[in-house]
């Protein structure tokens, strides 16, 4: 579950509440601003920190929050020590959730017991991906596929992400052969950063169009996190220079939608996105 859709379904319990996606850069002044922004609806030009948490320690008097801190890798104890200090003004039952791939992270933020999403089962897998690859609920229609496509999920490992980016490659061709092709790729075997992920974008990039790729390491240079539009990104792609035949740009609209959107705020597409820059 992500940490929008708790705090959509738990807002009704707490009298104020706030998401901050935090991701690589554990920026406390950034941090803070974006939680009284949430908490107040007025932007803060403050940079002092002190003052930041006095003005934000205020608001939560005696109220019940919800704050959720999504995507977190400091593992600095002392950086969670500060940034926690004004949540102590809030009303018993206040509850900050945390997001992190880290079990580090964890154990300092809290003393709780975490909870660890699970890896999909191959049901749950198989069904993932008839859904992307051929839109379907299941491989009824396409035998001759349903045994290729366990092999494939085995190196997912079980990964959502990873299961819908190779769900989208493969059906761009559907037939057994294209679909041994990318089964039996070395891109597999490729180092993974820390990341089980890797292998399954990396294949994805390497099937792109040639014109795609130039798009997609321009996609480095965009803050991680930043929320843009199909319009907005095809548009710093022309203003670039890439080639927008009226073809192409439609096209690009659509691959813009449906892929940029889903996988750039995951911090495995950012790395990726810049390794290919350096390419």
């Amino acid at each position: 579950m992500t940490g929008s859709s708790v705090t959509n379904k738990k807002k009704h319990e707490f009298s104020t509440g706030s998401r901050v996606c935090v991701s690589d850069e554990f920026d406390i002044i950034r941090i803070t601003k974006t939680i009284l922004l949430s908490v107040t609806s007025e932007t803060c030009d403050m940079n002092n920190l002190n003052l930041l948490q006095v003005k934000l320690k205020e608001k939560l008097w005696g109220k019940k929050f919800l704050l959720v801190l999504d995507d977190v890798w400091n593992d600095n104890y002392n950086h969670w020590l500060a940034l926690r200090s004004p949540f102590d003004a809030g009303e018993p039952g206040s509850k900050i959730i945390v997001t992190t791939r880290s079990s580090k992270v964890s154990s300092i933020m809290t003393n709780a017991a975490d909870y660890s999403l699970q890896c999909l089962s191959e049901e749950d897998s198989l069904r993932m991906l008839a859904h992307n690859a051929l839109e379907r609920e299941d491989f009824t229609g396409h035998p001759d596929l349903k045994e290729i496509s366990l092999e494939i999920l085995k190196k997912c490992g079980g990964l959502p992400l990873a299961t819908k980016t190779i769900g989208g490659l493969l059906r761009t061709n559907v037939n057994y052969d294209a679909w041994k092709v990318i089964l039996e790729s070395d891109i597999w075997n490729l180092p993974q950063h820390g990341s089980d992920i890797i292998p399954a974008l990396w294949l994805s990039y390497y099937y792109l169009p040639s014109q795609l790729k130039q798009c997609f390491a321009y996609c480095s240079l965009v803050p991680k996190d930043y929320e843009f539009g199909e319009e907005e990104i095809v548009q710093l792609w022309m203003a670039e220079g890439f080639p927008m035949e009226q073809t192409l740009k439609g096209k690009l609209k659509i691959w813009a939608a449906s892929v940029l959107k889903n996988w750039y705020q995951d911090h495995s597409f950012k790395h990726l996105a810049r390794m290919n820059l350096c390419l």
